[in-house]
């Protein structure tokens, strides 16, 4: 790597590549997208991702380089959120209803699940709310159940994941110790 006058590094070629193409995409960037740009092999890749992450964690600017699922993506610092709140103030009509809230929660935790399967949990119709977050991209078809009928299954998308910062749904909070913890500090909860 060179060095400027003024201290800081230059990229390699291949970060540049790399950088570039996570701009110019504006979406998860695959393994086998970089090793198509690069021309390199899938580990080599990985490398060149793994230095240019690094780079962005040590600027500790407000662009980071996130891990969406299998990929990367360059996205706003979360940290920052409070910040740009006020620009990106979604109007109430844009906001997910509480009955939406609570069917993408019943989704994320019991993937894949039959509409059938989230009304058992929510005890209420969902027609309405699962066809809107299908519409938001932030759950999709997952196939089709093995039983009478063979109902559709749904899952949550990269778009969701990207909208509560975590990388995959393995990094969801344990629900179950949390319902314990909010028993336990509820008062009603002790009577």
């Amino acid at each position: 790597m060179n060095e400027h006058v003024d201290g800081s590094v230059l990229y390699t070629r291949n970060e540049a590549a790399a950088e570039a193409l996570l701009f110019a995409s504006g979406g998860v960037i695959t393994p086998e997208n970089i090793c198509l740009v690069l021309k390199v092999t899938k580990n080599e890749a990985l490398d060149v991702m793994s230095r240019l992450s690094a780079r962005y964690k040590a600027r500790r600017g407000g662009i980071i380089l996130r891990e969406v699922g299998e990929g990367w993506q360059l996205s706003s610092d979360p940290e920052y959120y409070d910040d740009m709140a006020a620009y990106f103030q979604e109007s109430a009509s844009g906001a997910l209803s509480r009955a939406a809230m609570e069917t993408l929660t019943v989704i994320a935790y019991n993937q894949p699940v039959t509409r059938a399967g989230i009304e058992m949990v929510r005890g209420v119709n969902s027609d309405g709310i699962i066809s809107k977050l299908a519409e938001r991209g932030l759950i999709e078809e997952r196939g089709h159940a093995d039983s009478p009928g063979r109902p559709t299954l749904y899952g949550t998308t990269e778009l969701f994941l990207k909208s509560i910062g975590i990388k995959d749904i393995s990094e969801l909070p344990d629900i179950s110790s949390q319902s314990e913890a909010e028993a336990a500090s509820s008062p009603e909860q002790a009577l």
